[in-house]
């Protein structure tokens, strides 16, 4: 497997999702999700146009030190970055994610 970083994914407007990856072709087999170090608030992983005010469309919610992580289980590449966002409590706070490719 091939591990990638793609580093802190942080959200300039809080409310306005960031997406994870908007190449669609982009499918993992396993993704580590983090807060960043620097995080003082709350930060939201989901799918696109999820809504963080309703939690419609959030599949976790992240406070300081929290991880997640999401393996496929036959270890192909099955899961779509293309599908995720990033939402935060805070202006400049985000997400670290990392991801690994068969």
């Amino acid at each position: 497997m091939t591990l990638t970083s793609l580093g802190t994914i942080a959200v300039p407007t809080p409310g306005t999702p960031v997406a994870v990856s908007t190449v669609f072709s982009n499918n993992v087999a396993r993704l580590v999700i983090q807060t960043a170090p620097n995080n003082t608030g709350r930060t939201y992983l989901g799918l696109n146009g999820m809504n963080k005010g309703t939690l419609a469309g959030v599949t976790r919610i992240l406070s300081a030190s929290d991880r997640y992580e999401v393996t496929t289980a036959d270890g192909t590449d099955g899961i779509s970055l293309a599908q995720l966002a990033i939402d935060a409590d805070n202006a400049g706070e985000g997400l670290l994610v990392s991801y690994w490719t068969e």
